[in-house]
């Protein structure tokens, strides 16, 4: 069974520091159904998932 491959990715929601409250990321689904956090700088341990508002979406491209 072949693999599906990533090729386009939306931003479903906002990486938040529990802490600080600071925008540290984002949380993209791939189109094959994976989710993955694309960090600001070095990975953070203790974060939220905020829901994006209206109008915040966004899309990355994987080449």
């Amino acid at each position: 069974m072949a693999k599906t491959k990533k090729k386009h990715g939306e931003i479903v929601g906002k990486l938040v520091s529990r802490e600080t409250r600071e925008h540290v990321g984002y949380l993209y689904e791939w189109n094959t159904g994976e989710r993955q956090n694309g960090w600001f700088g070095d990975p953070k341990t203790d974060v939220v998932i905020e829901k994006l508002e209206d109008g915040d979406d966004k899309r990355s491209e994987e080449n």
